[in-house]
């Protein structure tokens, strides 16, 4: 039995301890929505007899769809979300089996007037992945791999990032991708995808080359080449126009070796903030390809990362004689073992209490002169607020990766993000950070900074159509017209019909 039958056994396994067996329903009726219904699901042991898994495994992988409702006490298992602080409370959710299933189930919801969203990951920052008394289509089960030819990779939605480096790394290729652990591919690949790797081989939405698409209507696709559907999975966003079930895509070979530099800054004032942050704008897009760089404020201490892995360069020896005398700590490293290197990007891989979100593109300081000093000042005086600015350009700059996709920000250098994290009971530090977090969003969109990246959304946003889409929104539109004419799959800030 391969690694991901036995991920999907133990997640059936899961369900079933937490007591879901008994109230299956599958594909050949509907689940009971009224108030009348008062049956109760049967609590099953809670070390069940391989017995009972086997029976329950069957009845989940025969069915196309089975539903869940909330008098399933495994119901609020499978509405887990990444982020604690955005939570809602489907009616329905749809555990899908492969694309009938979720054909089944996007058509019970047009039946029945419920609003769809669809999860793979679940790491939606604003969790545009579920919704407040509507149908949720769960892809949990939609986690294989598959090798094709060329080395291509057919992969399901729901692989998270991880899986995505476990299963290529050791066969020396790379999906390039970001470094979130547990985000799920089916989100990452629609808004974009950016991470260490893209410099050199563009977003992870340029490497799918086919999909399976379900539309609004319930109608299976298979798009590849110059589909228009393959066009708008690339960048268009998720939850728009339907569900993927599967993905295909071209994969790189890996690097042989891995470098990092880091430059560390303690006890900031806005000022020095500001000098450091001058010098790295102005040097980090000038590094090669194969190199990464971030400035990473948290509150007044500072990291600049450094990745390479195509050896020292010219540029990178500029910016640590820039950087060397005005920050307080540098450091270095080389190694060959890049699997475990990427799992020092993972991050925090439970769900927790964040708000995070896109703080806009950048090319020049021009851009952001008019309000960056604020900025600095807000952020280095608000402690456990983050302010990143991570680099872009070269090959994500592509004129072919542009013409085949529908993510719209090929043009700029730099892409900026908000963070800020606490705890359960943390209510006086949450509102002390998220109202530091609205007033940089003011600042930045009152600078004119309104281009956003799709994948870091946030109901912030005054005019966030034309922020995460630009000059495609139009386009955009005409295949959410086309696809899903009665706007079933949607979310608050999916495509607009009109």
């Amino acid at each position: 039995m391969s690694d991901f039958n036995n991920d999907r056994r133990k997640l059936i396994k899961n369900i079933v301890i937490a007591g879901f067996g008994i109230h299956l329903v599958g594909c050949s009726s509907k689940p009971s929505t009224t108030s009348e219904q008062t049956e109760k699901p049967q609590v099953l042991p809670t070390d069940p007899i391989p017995e009972i898994v086997d029976k329950i495994e069957a009845e989940v992988i025969e069915n196309n769809v089975t539903y869940f409702t909330k008098l399933d006490e495994s119901f609020e298992k499978l509405a887990t979300y990444f982020n604690l602080h955005t939570t809602k409370s489907p009616k329905i959710i749809a555990l899908v089996n492969n694309s009938k299933g979720v054909s089944e189930a996007i058509r019970y919801a047009k039946i029945n007037k419920l609003p769809v969203a669809v999860k793979s990951g679940g790491h939606s920052f604003e969790q545009f992945s579920s919704n407040i008394d509507g149908l949720v289509i769960n892809l949990s089960l939609l986690n294989t791999f598959e090798w094709k030819e060329n080395h291509q990779l057919k992969a399901g939605p729901a692989c998270l990032l991880k899986e995505v480096y476990e299963e290529t790394l050791p066969k020396g290729r790379i999906l390039p991708a970001g470094s979130c652990a547990t985000v799920g591919l089916g989100g990452l690949v629609l808004g974009g995808g950016y991470g260490l790797f893209s410099r050199k081989y563009g977003l992870t939405c340029d490497h799918l080359i086919s999909a399976t698409f379900v539309d609004g209507n319930g109608e299976i696709h298979e798009v590849d080449k110059h589909h228009e559907l393959l066009w708008a999975l690339r960048g268009g966003g998720n939850g728009n126009f339907g569900v993927v079930t599967s993905m295909t895509f071209e994969t790189q070979p890996i690097p042989t070796k891995f470098e990092t530099r880091k430059f560390k800054a303690y006890k900031l004032d806005p000022i020095r903030a500001k000098q450091i942050f001058e010098q790295w704008f102005t040097l980090a897009k000038n590094l090669p390809e194969s190199y990464f760089s971030a400035f990473v404020l948290n509150g007044n201490a500072l990291t600049i990362l450094v990745t390479f892995y195509e050896g020292y360069s010219p540029e990178l020896e500029i910016l640590e004689q820039a950087l060397t005398p005005i920050t307080d700590k540098q450091t270095k490293s080389t190694t060959t073992d890049i699997a475990k290197q990427l799992t020092y990007y993972y991050g925090i891989q439970n769900p927790l209490y964040f708000k995070n979100a896109s703080a806009g593109y950048y090319n020049e300081m021009t851009d952001i002169e008019g309000c960056i000093d604020a900025v600095l000042e807000r952020v280095v005086n608000t402690k456990g607020l983050i302010y990143q600015v991570n680099t872009l350009g070269k090959n994500i700059n592509s004129p072919l990766f542009e013409k085949r996709s529908a993510y719209p920000h090929r043009s700029y250098e730099y892409l900026s993000e908000l963070q800020s994290y606490w705890n359960e009971g943390q209510d006086a530090k949450r509102d002390r950070l998220l109202s530091a977090f609205e007033d940089i969003q003011q600042l930045f969109y009152d600078n004119g900074n309104h281009a956003q990246y799709r994948n870091y959304p946030s109901l912030g946003f005054p005019d966030w159509a034309n922020s995460y889409y630009g000059e495609n929104l139009t386009r955009l539109k005409k295949i959410k017209l086309k696809y899903d004419p009665k706007n079933t799959v949607r979310h608050d800030q999916s495509i607009p019909t009109s």
